[in-house]
């Protein structure tokens, strides 16, 4: 058989293909290794997880666990494969007589730094509940005792950004300290699973052995079914071994396939802005287009949401997001949503009043402003509306037309430009939230003209 790319053996294909899902399911599982393992389940899962999300350890899983985790925690770091990253567990406070050890911090930021720029603090509970004011101390340590490079100290005023997370059942009550977020294993699990589940073949066997019985264990430890047989595991990854010829051959057609996917997001990202400048009047209308390198980040939003309180870079920032990202072309979509950033200082640490811009805002969506923001999306139609927090605050998914995904994607967009950028009901409220919000937290108003409906 030669090497090109569709020179499959149809038979050979059939036969693998149904020796695959045939593969015995009915097997007795046996016991992880967590369940073997002596002392307490909550340091067994810290070591764990501490091995996995260090992009350096020998796993070979590099960033692939880390960056999901991040976002889990409302954390969104570009380029983290071009910084420094130190995970520590059992870190003591510096210059307390207390001896407390927060379970794991996460820290990263410039090798050129003498401080790191970002950092994670993590609680991990299992069984055990907090024990007395101990996220409260936790939360208002100043320095702790953290390594990095010659410096052995982490200072938390010096940080740009960080998070406190509680990570905890699903069933537990929360952490005391309201610095702190719940992170709960169940949820920690789904999204591990969604990153690795088409991929696992991609990385070493003895690491997939242990990452899906660390999987496993928290399942058993959620109440959640589990699906993971170590076995079966093994069988299929010998099965891969016998028609690793056949199986690379499909992977060449599906590299090409990819390529020619990422071809058409190139093509949009470079092409949306221009689309929509010639239907819509961004400049009389005060607004803005904001194409990114990162498919992920294409945005459009008045101006005047686009607002710097404090006189730093980080600004405050409401606006609406399209994503033309591989999966969303494969999946024919187009997802559209009014996002709040959830992850910027200026955006989540309290100011004049002592709430954050993203809390009073969330505060007056779900309270004063509830009906309203309600009847302006009902129209609309939306498929998702989360009030309550940072991050995607309405949500729309319109499909594409696979015959014609570059045309379909244009067309699809205005229309989603102009549910809810041109509609005054929705651009109202919510700009109506937005100055109040901005108001009551900076003790100012906003700078420039209010907002209008982007006009075609």
């Amino acid at each position: 058989m030669s090497e090109d790319i569709f020179d499959f053996d149809a038979a050979e294909l059939e036969a693998f293909i149904q020796q695959y899902m045939n593969l015995d399911r009915g097997s007795q599982q046996p016991s992880g290794i967590f369940s073997v393992l002596r002392g307490p389940r909550e340091r067994q899962y810290q070591n764990t997880l501490q091995y996995f999300l260090n992009p350096r350890k020998p796993h070979g899983f590099g960033y692939t666990l880390i960056e999901p985790f991040l976002t889990e925690v409302g954390m969104y770091e570009f380029n983290l494969s071009s910084q420094h990253i130190e995970i520590s567990e059992e870190v003591t406070i510096a210059d307390d007589g207390t001896q407390r050890r927060i379970d794991l911090i996460l820290a990263g930021g410039s090798a050129l730094s003498e401080h790191p720029r970002w950092a994670v603090f993590m609680e991990l509970k299992v069984g055990a509940e907090e024990g007395n004011d101990q996220t409260t101390t936790y939360a208002n340590a100043d320095e702790w005792n953290f390594s990095w490079f010659e410096s052995s100290e982490l200072n938390v005023d010096r940080l740009e950004e960080k998070h406190y997370e509680y990570l905890k059942r699903e069933d537990a009550e929360g952490p005391g300290s309201n610095r702190f977020e719940s992170l709960n294993w169940r949820d920690l699990v789904e999204r591990f699973e969604s990153e690795v589940q088409d991929s696992l073949y991609d990385y070493p066997n003895r690491s997939v052995i242990q990452f899906t019985d660390f999987i496993q264990s928290l399942k058993e430890t959620e109440g959640m079914d589990s699906d993971i047989d170590t076995d079966e595991l093994n069988e299929r990854l010998n099965l891969y071994f016998e028609h690793d010829r056949l199986i690379r051959q499909i992977e060449k057609a599906n590299s090409q396939f990819e390529s020619d996917f990422e071809t058409v997001s190139t093509y949009l990202i470079s092409n949306w802005e221009s689309e929509l400048r010639e239907k819509f009047d961004f400049e009389d209308s005060d607004w803005k287009t904001s194409p990114s390198s990162t498919a992920k980040w294409q945005s459009v939003f008045p101006t005047y949401w686009d607002q710097d309180p404090l006189n730093q870079s980080s600004t405050i920032k409401l606006f609406f997001r399209h994503s033309p990202t591989t999966e969303s072309l494969r999946n024919q979509q187009l997802t559209f949503r009014l996002r709040l950033p959830p992850a910027r200082n200026v955006h989540t640490e309290p100011h004049n009043d002592g709430q954050s811009f993203n809390d009073m805002f969330a505060e007056k969506c779900t309270g004063k402003y509830n009906d309203e923001i309600h009847e302006a999306v009902n129209p609309i139609g939306v498929d998702e509306i989360k009030l309550g927090a940072a991050s995607a605050l309405v949500k729309k998914t319109y499909p594409l037309d696979p015959h014609n995904l570059t045309g379909s994607y244009f067309e699809q967009l205005e229309r989603a430009v102009e549910e809810f950028c041109c509609s005054s009901d929705l651009v109202v409220v919510f700009n109506n939230v937005f100055e109040e919000a901005y108001e009551q937290v900076f003790d100012k108003e906003p700078n420039g003209e209010h907002v209008s409906p982007l006009a075609d």
